[in-house]
C-alpha cells in the first residue's frame, strides 16, 4: 500500500509541475501575442476623393440597394483660379499620410494621382481588402452652392447597409471635427446615408469635406500649403484622439 501511496503522490506532483508549466508557456505566449498586438501598427486607409475624368456609370448606393449614383466625379474647380477640387483633396491627403506615419500608423492611398478610375464602391473596397482599423475620405463640397467651412459628414445610426459603424464612426467623426475646430477652422457634423463610399465600406468611416472652392474667400485659403497641412494636422489629431477614447 506504501507504494501505491507513493506512486499516487508522484504522479500528483507531476501533474502538478506539468499544470504550472503549462501555465508559465500560456502566459509567456499571451504576453508575447499582446506585446505583438500592441507593436502592430493600426491601418488607416485615405481616400483622395473625385479622379481627373468622372465616370457617370451608375453603382448601387450601398450593398443590396436598388438606388444608384455616380461611380465618380472628377468634382468641382476653383470660382477664380479653375484648380480642380480632385487635385485638392490629393495634396491635403498626402500631407495626412505623412501626418500619420510620423505618428506610427500603417497609410494606404486608395490613389497617388489623379489618372485613375476608381469607383466609389471599389474605394471603399480597398479599405476592407487591407482590413482598415479607419477609412477617411478627404473630400469637398460637391454641391457648389459656395458654402464656407469644414463639415464631416458619417453614417446615421438607422443606416441600412452597415448597422455596425455607427458608433465607431461617429466617435471618428466627432474627434476629427474637435480637432479641426481646435486648429483653428470652423466645422460641423452632419449624418448622410446616401454616400456609397461609406456604404460599402467595413471598417469605421467618415467623409471630411474640407470646404469650397465655389466660395472666392475659401478658395484663396484652401489652395494655401499652410491652410492645408492645419486641415491635415487637424484630421490626424483626431484619429489620435479616436483611438485614445475607443
Amino acid at each position: 500500500m506504501k507504494g501505491v501511496d507513493y506512486m499516487k503522490g508522484r504522479t500528483k506532483k507531476l501533474i502538478q509541475t506539468y499544470l504550472v508549466l503549462l501555465l508559465l508557456v500560456f502566459t509567456w505566449f499571451g504576453g508575447a501575442f499582446k506585446v505583438m498586438a500592441k507593436s502592430s501598427p493600426r491601418v488607416i486607409v485615405i481616400d483622395p476623393a473625385f479622379q481627373e475624368v468622372a465616370d457617370d456609370s451608375k453603382e448601387p448606393v450601398g450593398p443590396g440597394a436598388f438606388r444608384t449614383s455616380d461611380e465618380a466625379s472628377s468634382g468641382n474647380v476653383g470660382a477664380t483660379t479653375g484648380y480642380p477640387e480632385y487635385e485638392l483633396t490629393l495634396q491635403v491627403a498626402l500631407k495626412l499620410k505623412a501626418d500619420l506615419e510620423n505618428a506610427g500608423y500603417e497609410v494606404i492611398l486608395t490613389r497617388s494621382s489623379n489618372d485613375v478610375n476608381i469607383s466609389n464602391s471599389g474605394r471603399a473596397m480597398i479599405a476592407n481588402m487591407f482590413e482598415a482599423d479607419l477609412f477617411i475620405v478627404v473630400s469637398a463640397k460637391e454641391d457648389g452652392n459656395g458654402s464656407s467651412g469644414v463639415q464631416v459628414v458619417c453614417q446615421s445610426e438607422d443606416n441600412p447597409y452597415n448597422y455596425g459603424n455607427y458608433e465607431d464612426g461617429r466617435l471618428l467623426s466627432d474627434t476629427i471635427l474637435g480637432s479641426v475646430k481646435a486648429a483653428g477652422s470652423r466645422a460641423r457634423i452632419v449624418e448622410d446615408d446616401d454616400m456609397a463610399v461609406m456604404n460599402w465600406c467595413q471598417a469605421p468611416s467618415t467623409v471630411v469635406e474640407i470646404g469650397s472652392l465655389a466660395n472666392e474667400d475659401e478658395e484663396e485659403k484652401l489652395l494655401n500649403v499652410d491652410y492645408q497641412q492645419e486641415l491635415a494636422d487637424g484630421i490626424a489629431a483626431g484619429v489620435d484622439s479616436y483611438f485614445t477614447q475607443r
